[in-house]
């Protein structure tokens, strides 16, 4: 049974980069699922920001809208997944995490 705090706590890890300050806690197999899919996600969001920024006209129109509504998209589905208490893997992503060893 996954208690309110760890639902809560396993949504937090999807925000960017605060799966860092869950890692402090004494995280349960619930939680280090979702701290590896924070991990991932973070880093997509980093190799989004820096296409975004740096590639001219395609990243501007083109990578900049549609990666942040699909990243966005991720975020939330592994926040939703979280707080109902589901290990679900990520599309695209999920075979990643699979293969982290945390």
């Amino acid at each position: 049974m996954i208690g309110k705090s760890e639902k809560f706590l396993g949504a937090l890890c999807y925000i960017p980069f605060f799966f860092a300050f869950v890692l402090f806690l004494k995280p349960s197999p619930f939680l280090v699922f979702h701290i590896k899919q924070g991990f991932v996600l973070s880093f997509i969001w980093l190799i989004w920001l820096y296409l975004y920024h740096f590639i001219p006209f395609i990243g501007w129109y083109v990578i900049g809208p549609f990666g942040f509504v699909f990243l966005f998209f991720l975020t939330v589905l592994g926040m939703a997944n979280a707080i109902n208490g589901k290990r679900e893997p990520l599309p695209f992503f999920g075979v990643w995490v699979e293969r982290l060893r945390l």
